[in-house]
């Protein structure tokens, strides 16, 4: 069964777009749609003044058709050999936390191991991340969570608590390991609500009830970290993310709440989706790089 049609209006939200797509008339899309509908004996779309608007029948085989041209591609990428442009892209998503330092070092020691792989890198919210691989516009993706996530493979996942982060000359970076009590004393920067390190850090000071003099929020790691490098500021990271390991002049400490461990780091990717030789290395790959740091 061919599905380009039916994922191609998925993709572009409606048959004018889709054809243009397809470079064909909107007319031979819309005909190629009912075609699959009669076929399947459901309708697939509601069709809406603003697009087409997948129906219930219409999710459940847009997973089954994006598994299905992926494996077809990997097939095709196969018989064609290694020189086939395509043959050794790899597309990510991740959130920003894990893509600043510690992915980058994935993929250049994965490079160095396989030369001529081509990386494609989106860096998006968690919750994107998820919605990416399961609709298969993503071959694997590294995102942090604190609850299970539904609609996609969980590889690999590891604990990641939040350790507290400031500059070197802080005068709480000696400590080998702190109290949320003890950083009260500092004025501190967050991540926005919704991130994960910012409803756990919620949660537990309000359990805890704790409360801190916010002076920053900001959704760039970068942003943050520059502000905590020039102040008493303290923000708040992950070990494995590579923050706060000196090479940019701030470090990280553990925090001894228990619950600020409430928190994985996880490796997704397409359910029942077969995967190429050449990807389930590179998973591999990045899978035994977040056992080495964490």
């Amino acid at each position: 069964m061919d599905y380009r049609y039916f994922l191609a209006v998925i993709d572009a939200g409606s048959l004018a777009a889709a054809g243009e797509r397809l470079h064909i008339a909107p007319s031979a899309v819309s005909r190629q749609i009912a075609l699959l509908e009669e076929s399947v004996g459901v309708a697939l779309f509601e069709r809406r003044p603003r697009g087409m608007q997948l129906t219930a029948a219409g999710e459940a085989l847009a997973e089954h058709a994006r598994r299905t041209w992926l494996e077809q591609e990997n097939i095709l990428a196969e018989l064609r050999g290694e020189g086939y442009p395509g043959a050794k892209v790899i597309r990510l998503v991740s959130t920003e936390g894990l893509s600043r330092y510690f992915l980058p070092r994935v993929l250049l020691g994965h490079y160095r191991l396989r030369p001529g792989a081509e990386y494609r890198l989106d860096v998006i919210s968690p919750h994107e991340c998820v919605q990416r691989i399961r609709r298969g516009e993503a071959d694997v993706g590294l995102t942090f969570s604190t609850e299970p996530v539904e609609g996609v493979n969980v590889c690999y996942s590891i604990r990641s608590p939040i350790r507290a982060l400031m500059r070197a000359g802080h005068p709480l970076a000696s400590a080998g390991v702190l109290s949320l009590e003890q950083v009260q004393a500092f004025p501190v920067a967050l991540t926005p609500k919704g991130t994960t390190q910012r409803q756990l850090l919620d949660l537990v000071c309000q359990m805890d009830g704790l409360s801190f003099e916010q002076v920053m929020t900001c959704n760039f790691s970068g942003a943050l970290h520059e502000f905590v490098r020039q102040s008493d500021t303290v923000a708040f990271a992950s070990a494995i993310s590579g923050e706060g390991r000196g090479m940019d002049g701030l470090v990280s400490v553990p925090l001894s709440n228990p619950r600020l461990g409430d928190r994985d780091i996880q490796v997704l990717t397409m359910p029942k989706r077969v995967l190429p030789q050449s990807l389930a290395f590179f998973i591999e790959t990045l899978i035994a790089r977040l056992q080495q740091e964490g």
